[in-house]
């Protein structure tokens, strides 16, 4: 189950509460202590993410996301500028994850595995109220971000799309970004790099803002509301 915000749920029988682990006040406690980023890797990218960034965004979002990967790798008033545009874009709500998310940004190009992590949780908080809002079972809570993908593809299969591309977000990021600790071939310090950050930033919230537009229960989510 993903770390996120409190869902509650609403259904005909009864009302139940599901709770992300989440702790409170645990923001800034980082779950990996490898500093990744070395200057030198910073703005390489697995041809994987980039397709998929290709897939997702418009021409000019993927043109902006790689400028403020640039700067990242760039001098000090230029990678300030670029973690506050980030900090922006990635803004709570809900709390939790996006908050430690928003946080963990303040490190780049450094500490990148964490906010792969949350801004997957965010992702599957939305997949799975997305789905719970077609079911009305709260077992979709209690499964991980893969079967959710295939239940939302089930109960919404003029979505095949989107489902692709979610299944493409978790197969190469979120999934990688918790339990792959190999590094790549051409590093040496990271699994993660800050340029991979920064096209997972905007290719999250762009899939973010096509399951709120589709999903009433999601859109809920996003503004830490109950579903």
């Amino acid at each position: 189950m993903a770390r996120g915000a409190k869902i509650i749920c609403r259904s005909l029988m009864t009302d139940k509460q599901i709770r992300y682990p989440y702790e409170e006040e645990k923001a800034g406690e980082l779950r990996s202590d490898h500093l990744t980023g070395k200057a030198s890797e910073r703005l390489l990218a697995d041809e994987q993410i980039i397709s998929l960034a290709k897939e997702v965004l418009s021409k000019q979002e993927y043109l902006e996301a790689e400028e403020l990967a640039k700067k990242l790798a760039g001098k000090k008033v230029e990678r300030d500028f670029a973690r506050k545009k980030l900090m922006d874009i990635v803004k709570p709500p809900p709390k939790r994850p996006l908050y430690y998310a928003q946080w963990e940004l303040g490190f780049l190009p450094h500490h990148t595995r964490d906010t792969i992590r949350d801004l997957g949780d965010f992702i599957d908080m939305l997949v799975k109220a997305a789905v719970y809002e077609k079911t009305n079972k709260s077992d979709v809570f209690h499964s991980s971000l893969g079967p959710a993908i295939d239940k939302f593809e089930k109960y919404r299969p003029e979505r095949t799309q989107l489902a692709d591309m979610l299944r493409k977000y978790n197969h190469f990021l979120y999934r990688p970004g918790k339990h792959d600790f190999k590094l790549p071939a051409d590093r040496k310090e990271h699994r993660f790099t800050a340029r991979e950050v920064v096209l997972t930033i905007f290719i999250t919230m762009n899939l973010a803002e096509r399951l709120m537009s589709i999903s009433p229960a999601a859109a809920r989510v996003r503004r830490d509301e109950e579903i």
